[in-house]
């Protein structure tokens, strides 16, 4: 939480101000997460201070919520090119990424929980922070900005995959709001991409990809890509609770139409139906 506070004041993101008159103050809070490898095993353990953004108000604090990340198929097909014409495989993540995004709105945040200096103050955020209703979007446009300034051209399929050529050496990217799965052709080109990067970011070198997004990418002795999601189906299983369920080729008959007819009808029913969460599964599905 330490460090976390040092980075915010290291990168300007805040400012003690009075409690203002008349305007909206957002609510904050801690949020503790783990990192897993490959292997479902914790790696390291992540704390963020976050705004609590459903305390916000639309059009008095924030309009635009959207942001593009890198789909699926996206992913695989740069696996696919990179297989194909024998480039190299490399992530590398972005340090406290919606930090380096200017507010579009005037934001008042009330102090962190355990770090509050007294008085009637408030923090002024003069940059983006996670769970601000427009934080991933202001991030998106201002790396956007940073791509097109590295000469980047971005894909008309999907906004997130980005290449240029320079002197033969091929670059393409996926991004996924702060992580970048990169594909080049030679050592040396890698490292002047990655210091392209860390001149307008600070950027966690996480070498040859291993494992990005729950997936396990492993390159073959025969040059091919594999794309492994065990890890990150067992993890789906467990959270849903599933993981001693029996398996079906077709768990519903094929040609089913779900309707508001199929909602539970009794308060019973609807109680059971409560521990039963349907869109965050489908979510979940969607990434295999």
């Amino acid at each position: 939480m330490l460090k976390e506070l040092a980075v915010m004041k290291e990168k300007e993101v805040f400012r003690i101000v009075p409690r203002p008159v008349g305007n909206n103050v957002v609510k904050s809070k801690w949020v503790y997460a783990n990192k897993y490898n490959d292997e479902d095993h914790i790696v390291a353990r992540k704390v963020q201070l976050v705004a609590k953004g459903f305390t916000q108000i639309l059009g008095e604090d924030y309009d635009e919520t959207y942001i593009s990340v890198a789909r699926l198929e996206s992913v695989r097909l740069v696996c696919a090119i990179a297989a194909l014409l024998g480039l190299r495989l490399w992530q590398v993540d972005f340090v406290s990424a919606f930090l380096n995004s200017e507010n579009t709105f005037e934001i008042y945040m009330e102090q962190p929980p355990c770090f509050d200096e007294g008085g009637d103050k408030v923090w002024l955020l003069l940059k983006t922070l996670y769970g601000m209703m427009q934080g991933a979007h202001d991030w998106a446009i201002t790396l956007n900005c940073t791509y097109t300034e590295h000469r980047y051209y971005t894909s008309k399929a999907d906004s997130q995959v980005r290449s240029k050529v320079v002197n033969g050496e091929i670059t393409r990217t996926t991004t996924w709001t702060d992580n970048v799965l990169g594909a080049l052709t030679t050592p040396a080109g890698e490292v002047e991409v990655k210091e392209e990067l860390r001149s307008s970011y600070e950027i966690k070198d996480l070498g040859e990809v291993k494992y990005i997004l729950g997936m396990k990418i492993e390159r073959t002795d025969d040059e091919s890509i594999k794309l492994l999601q065990r890890a990150y189906s067992e993890h789906v299983l467990e959270r849903f609770g599933m993981a001693e369920a029996k398996s079906r080729s077709t768990p519903l008959p094929p040609g089913i139409t779900l309707s508001i007819k199929d909602s539970p009808e009794t308060q019973d029913k609807a109680n059971e139906m409560k521990g039963i969460p349907y869109c965050e599964a489908l979510g979940s599905l969607m990434w295999f």
